[in-house]
């Protein structure tokens, strides 16, 4: 009887304990909780992704096509916008859905390639993988994309930014695309999340007319830009209405875009242009201001070895002047520079072609913790002069780049030679260093035309001259070839920042330009999503390979072990629980 008892205590025991845990599975199967013990906390999104996804009106459904049987690094990457989209769907679960199809799926041939075309059709861009199918070596096509679809509006996603593999994707090793790609991730998503949602993107203008870079050297930039702004080029020529609309009853003229990129001009600036471009800014516009305070004369650089730089008489430094900056005629010559190939003593019969650090192109690293410039790689700039702050009022001014504490300045003329490499700069005895070379202002600027115009022209109604602006912000940097990307000889362009001797983007001008523009136009969430880092923790491969069997059998006895263990306590403690108690 004492016996059924017992049996009927420990039934009832093993009862609530499964009744237990079913109510706690229950719970838990609507109270969600996540806690991120990464030290960049990388499963934790940005609080602008999560307003973003907070705010949806309706579903975003998105498609990825990063998937099936990939190469390791890869493997990574799909498994890092899992988890990024787990986290997205967690913030918002009835409006946020994702699926993963393998666009290899098809065992046909012919049907793939109908699948194939279809996405690109769509703006996805694949990729060509090295495989090995049974020891023959084969290509495998991928697509490391997604689309995002919000409404009747979807937006292609590039997860992988760089095609460029460091190292063979085959082993698992850290791949900087791979990595590059990863800390994007967020940013894609948000930023395609932002152009899918947003009914009215702002509008940018490149300037032309004043041989200002030609749309092939201002190619990759602009394709960034248009993921985000509706971008134009324009001319004013002197015409009022280029850059503004004056409706009949209204007091003021409306810009016909929200900001202007000024791309190394090269000749002057008519009055009536700059008079223009005068009231763009007092009416609320942002500008870009890319200028050469000096030409280099590369086309004797080239014929001769040297050349003389000379001042570039643009006319607009008046403005930018009258704005608080003033662009001064010199070159900076570097230490922390990118390297030029020179052909030197031949060998044998072959030329042969030595690097040599080539002082005229500037290397800048940023050093400000703004967010235009937090986080961005170093700079590339080519023939950079130096810049002043003015006293203005109203005008905030803030240093974003400088040069190197081993740095000088040249002053007009300036003899630029190639000799420059085989000659001691003599950086410890007559360095000045960090030199202002990008200038960011913000604030309300005063027109450069106050008290010199007809008081005709300052009543008349068409015109609508204004004396003050309203709060805006510009940014000046002292060189115009910071935004221009390289042509290959084909006539394609290359990625701005790319290192021809390294055959990679190496260089963050790409994303100085974008974030610029996104802090401009007010995007400041943008930059913050774009600005964080996380870093992929690999294995040591050495230390795997030499331990290999110490941790193949440590995984394979502990579990046994502590199963073991915990069976003999919980027999023990079963013994002497029934243990029937002493008269």
């Amino acid at each position: 009887m004492k016996l059924r008892s017992k049996r009927l205590a420990d039934f009832a025991e093993l009862a609530i304990g499964i009744g237990i845990v079913v109510l706690l599975l229950f719970i838990t199967s609507f109270a969600r909780v996540r806690v991120d013990l990464t030290s960049e906390q990388r499963y934790t999104l940005t609080p602008a992704t999560r307003a973003m996804l907070d705010s949806l009106d309706d579903v975003v459904y998105v498609k990825i096509y990063l998937t099936g049987d990939l190469p390791a690094n890869l493997k990574k990457l799909e498994q890092a916008a899992t988890d990024l989209l787990n986290e997205m769907k967690a913030v918002a679960p009835d409006r946020f859905d994702y699926t993963f199809i393998d666009p290899n799926a098809e065992p046909e041939k012919k049907a793939r390639a109908q699948v194939h075309q279809t996405l690109q059709d769509q703006g996805l861009k694949y990729t060509r993988i090295p495989v090995k199918v049974k020891g023959v070596p084969d290509e495998l096509i991928i697509f490391p994309c997604a689309q995002l679809t919000y409404r009747e509006k979807t937006v292609p996603v590039q997860l992988l930014k760089s095609v460029l593999f460091a190292k063979d994707p085959e082993q698992d090793q850290e791949d900087p695309a791979v990595v590059n790609s990863i800390n994007n991730l967020e940013y894609e998503f948000a930023s395609a999340l932002r152009q899918a949602t947003t009914r009215q993107r702002p509008r940018i203008a490149f300037l032309e007319g004043h041989g200002e870079l030609p749309p092939i050297e201002t190619a990759d930039i602009t394709s960034a830009l248009r993921e985000q702004y509706d971008v134009a080029r324009v001319r004013i020529d002197g015409r009022i209405d280029a850059l503004s609309t004056k409706n009949e009853g209204m007091q003021q003229r409306i810009n016909r875009f929200e900001a202007l990129i000024v791309a190394a001009p090269d000749s002057a600036f008519t009055d009536r242009d700059r008079y223009i471009l005068d009231q763009f800014v007092m009416n609320g516009g942002k500008v870009l201001w890319c200028i050469d305070a000096m030409d280099p004369q590369l086309d004797s650089l080239r014929k001769n070895q040297y050349s003389m730089a000379v001042p570039n008489e643009l006319g607009i430094e008046e403005l930018l002047f009258a704005y608080g900056v003033r662009l001064n005629k010199d070159l900076v010559i570097d230490e922390m520079c990118a390297p030029i190939e020179l052909l030197t003593q031949p060998y044998g019969d072959q030329p042969r072609l030595e690097r040599f650090p080539w002082y005229f192109e500037p290397v800048i690293i940023p050093r400000s913790a703004h967010p235009i410039v937090a986080n961005v790689d170093v700079v590339h700039t080519r023939f950079i002069g130096t810049l002043d702050t003015i006293t203005a009022d109203s005008v905030r001014k803030t240093i974003l780049l400088t040069s190197s504490r081993n740095s000088f300045a040249q002053r007009n003329p300036v003899r630029v030679s190639l000799a420059i490499v085989e000659k001691d700069q003599g950086f410890d005895r007559r360095r000045t260093s960090y030199m202002p070379v990008a200038v960011l202002l913000e604030g309300r600027f005063t027109s450069a035309y106050r008290d010199r115009l007809p008081v005709a022209i300052l009543q008349d109604k068409d015109v609508a001259y204004r004396e003050r602006s309203p709060w805006t912000q510009q940014l000046v940097i002292a060189d115009g070839d910071v935004i221009a990307n390289r042509v290959a000889s084909n006539g394609s362009p290359y990625p701005l920042g790319y290192d021809r001797y390294s055959n990679t983007t190496l260089y963050g001008n790409r994303q100085l330009i974008l974030n610029a523009m996104n802090y401009m136009l007010g995007d400041h969430q943008l930059i913050r999503i774009r600005s964080r880092a996380i870093t992929l923790r690999l294995l040591d491969n050495d230390q795997v390979s030499k331990h290999r069997r110490s941790w193949q059998l440590l995984n394979l006895v502990l579990p046994l072990l502590i199963t073991l263990l915990a069976g003999v306590a919980y027999q023990f403690h079963r013994r002497r629980s029934n243990r029937a108690p002493a008269a």
